[in-house]
């Protein structure tokens, strides 16, 4: 806040390729959790973008722009291997809290794209075996969640002491593996 007409509560950041560069690169050569250094790429980006704006459409900002988004691309498909190498035992296992901790910080797209590299290393009757569990898991928890609610076409998860982020989880897995054809 200004406390008068010449103190200025302004910085100016100068932001290059070289520089963002050897940041970036440090930051994920020193990063134990590949899904903490994603956050912080895309949130580094996001500062980017909103602080940069005078600079939009220049080339610089063009090359800066582009650099960010090549290293959290980089750090997304580090993520997504991640998650499917962790994906591949707890589905085989029907582990419904295990698929919701792998779920739950993806995007729909993300979770189907290691889905479907999951799905494609099953043999055909581990992969019948997991679309039964999925769809009757999901099935036996819309149907306790309704019964708990009391309205038609209501659902209380809570009620019917059903976590809402695993009745999401085992929808989606349902979805792709029932629609996968």
């Amino acid at each position: 806040m200004k406390q008068d007409n010449t103190v200025s509560d302004k910085i100016n950041l100068s932001v290059d390729t070289d520089n963002l560069q050897r940041f970036c690169q440090k930051l994920i050569k020193r990063s134990r959790d590949v899904a903490k250094t994603h956050d912080a790429l895309v949130t580094l980006e996001s500062f980017i973008i909103l602080f940069g704006k005078a600079a939009h459409g220049t080339k610089e900002y063009q090359a800066v722009e582009e650099l960010i988004k090549s290293f959290s691309e980089q750090t997304r498909q580090l993520l997504l291997r991640h998650r499917t190498e962790q994906l591949l035992p707890v589905i085989k296992n029907c582990d419904v809290a295990a698929v919701t901790a792998i779920h739950t910080p993806l995007s729909r797209d993300g979770f189907y794209s290691i889905l479907q590299t999951v799905v494609a290393q099953l043999a055909d009757a581990e992969l019948e075996a997991i679309t039964q569990w999925a769809s009757k898991w999901s099935a036996d928890a819309k149907q306790k969640a309704e019964q708990a609610s009391g309205f038609p076409d209501a659902m209380e998860f809570n009620k019917a002491g059903i976590r809402l982020e695993e009745y999401q989880a085992m929808l989606d897995v349902r979805r792709y593996l029932e629609n996968r054809d």
